[in-house]
């Protein structure tokens, strides 16, 4: 099988010829993939100690509550349905209720009966994985869980087929910041939110064509890769 031609897009053009798909999108394949990539990287032996866990929804946010006091003295960020009138709630709700369910990885971090940690993660829009929520136990933290975490979670997004990594956290989290630019990850944007305060957006691209158009964008830099498939001139 032959590679497809790239897709060509200029600026005088103002639209791209995209190579003609053998197959329509199935949504099967996309949920088969994912199962796959799940079972293979985000169930089993994380560490000599840890395994990791699907669990269900209801589960996850039952252990996800108990950790959380223990794992750190970060203040909660703010339940802005305290901000909101009834009506507001009701509307919010009724939208919420429009969202489709996404594919969403609800992992719990077990050492023997023990639930020291806990992961969510989620489909979001244009091919992107969003790594949600992290949380370990205060006992638990600084033996490396993170970071095998977070190499699982990469190969799992990319077997699954998605196109980046992104996530946002409270810009002085350096132990989840640091390991994540030390793994490849790239800082994105700031942004101040009325529920957590100022948070770092931090996106990690599962090609390297996606990296070098990042690098392009930054600096100009790696114009040779971006001009290869035909973005620019």
């Amino acid at each position: 099988m032959t590679a497809a031609a790239p897709a060509r897009c200029t600026a005088a053009a103002g639209r791209a010829t995209l190579p003609a798909m053998s197959t329509a999108p199935s949504a099967d394949a996309a949920r088969a993939r994912f199962d796959a990539a799940t079972a293979a990287h985000l169930t089993g032996r994380l560490t000599d100690d840890v395994e990791l866990v699907p669990a269900s929804a209801d589960d996850w946010d039952r252990h996800n509550r108990a950790l959380w006091g223990d794992a750190t003295d970060r203040a909660r960020p703010f339940d802005l349905a305290a901000l909101m009138s009834d009506e507001q709630r009701v509307h919010g709700a009724a939208l919420d209720a429009l969202w489709p369910a996404p594919l969403a990885h609800r992992i719990l971090l077990r050492a023997g009966d023990d639930v020291v940690g806990a992961y969510w993660g989620t489909q979001d829009t244009w091919q992107r994985y969003y790594m949600v929520y992290s949380v370990v136990g205060r006992a638990w933290q600084r033996r490396g869980l993170y970071r095998a975490l977070l190499a699982r979670v990469i190969a799992a997004a990319g077997a699954a087929g998605f196109r980046e990594i992104y996530s946002r956290h409270a810009a002085d989290n350096n132990p989840v910041i640091i390991p994540k630019l030390q793994a490849g990850f790239v800082i994105s944007g700031l942004e101040l939110t009325p529920r957590f305060g100022a948070l770092v957006h931090l996106r990690y691209y599962l090609s390297d064509a996606l990296r070098a158009a990042h690098a392009y964008r930054v600096d100009g830099s790696r114009a040779d890769v971006v001009r290869a498939h035909g973005l620019i001139e």
